[in-house]
Protein backbone atom coordinates (compact mmCIF):
# COMPACT_ATOMS: atom_id res chain seq x y z
CA UNK A 1 0.00 0.00 0.00
CA UNK A 2 1.33 3.34 -0.77
CA UNK A 3 1.94 6.11 1.96
CA UNK A 4 -0.44 9.19 1.81
CA UNK A 5 2.78 11.45 0.68
CA UNK A 6 2.89 9.24 -2.48
CA UNK A 7 -0.82 9.24 -3.18
CA UNK A 8 -0.99 12.48 -3.12
CA UNK A 9 2.74 12.79 -5.34
CA UNK A 10 0.99 10.75 -7.42
CA UNK A 11 -2.42 12.81 -7.53
CA UNK A 12 -0.43 16.10 -8.57
CA UNK A 13 1.00 14.37 -11.54
CA UNK A 14 -2.23 13.23 -12.66
CA UNK A 15 -3.81 16.60 -12.38
CA UNK A 16 -0.49 18.36 -14.50
CA UNK A 17 -1.10 15.40 -16.78
CA UNK A 18 -4.54 14.61 -17.61
CA UNK A 19 -5.56 18.49 -16.19
CA UNK A 20 -9.78 18.20 -16.26
CA UNK A 21 -9.53 14.64 -16.34
CA UNK A 22 -7.24 13.66 -13.90
CA UNK A 23 -10.42 12.12 -12.08
CA UNK A 24 -11.53 10.82 -14.81
CA UNK A 25 -8.39 8.67 -15.79
CA UNK A 26 -7.77 7.89 -11.86
CA UNK A 27 -11.24 6.19 -11.85
CA UNK A 28 -10.64 4.53 -15.35
CA UNK A 29 -7.87 2.93 -14.02
CA UNK A 30 -9.54 1.81 -11.03
CA UNK A 31 -11.94 0.59 -13.08
CA UNK A 32 -9.31 -1.74 -15.38
CA UNK A 33 -7.96 -3.01 -12.39
CA UNK A 34 -11.23 -4.67 -10.95
CA UNK A 35 -11.47 -7.89 -14.15
CA UNK A 36 -8.06 -8.23 -13.18
CA UNK A 37 -8.67 -9.21 -9.18
CA UNK A 38 -6.30 -6.55 -7.97
CA UNK A 39 -8.13 -5.55 -5.18
CA UNK A 40 -5.08 -3.20 -3.65
CA UNK A 41 -4.79 -1.53 -7.29
CA UNK A 42 -8.13 -0.53 -7.16
CA UNK A 43 -7.83 0.78 -3.97
CA UNK A 44 -5.11 2.59 -4.80
CA UNK A 45 -6.44 4.34 -7.39
CA UNK A 46 -9.67 5.00 -5.58
CA UNK A 47 -7.61 7.25 -2.95
CA UNK A 48 -5.87 8.41 -5.90
CA UNK A 49 -9.23 9.61 -7.11
CA UNK A 50 -10.28 11.07 -3.43
CA UNK A 51 -7.25 12.60 -3.16
CA UNK A 52 -7.56 14.75 -7.23
CA UNK A 53 -11.61 15.58 -5.85
CA UNK A 54 -10.18 16.97 -2.29
CA UNK A 55 -7.28 18.25 -4.10
CA UNK A 56 -9.75 20.50 -6.91
CA UNK A 57 -11.94 21.68 -3.59
CA UNK A 58 -9.17 23.08 -1.68
CA UNK A 59 -8.83 26.95 -2.03
CA UNK A 60 -5.75 28.66 -4.24
CA UNK A 61 -4.36 31.64 -3.18
CA UNK A 62 -4.05 33.54 -0.31
CA UNK A 63 -6.39 34.98 1.75
CA UNK A 64 -7.10 38.94 0.57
Amino acid sequence: MLSDEEIYRIAHFMMHEHGCDAELEAVARADRMIPRGDRNQVLIWFRIWWTIALMRQSPSGGAH
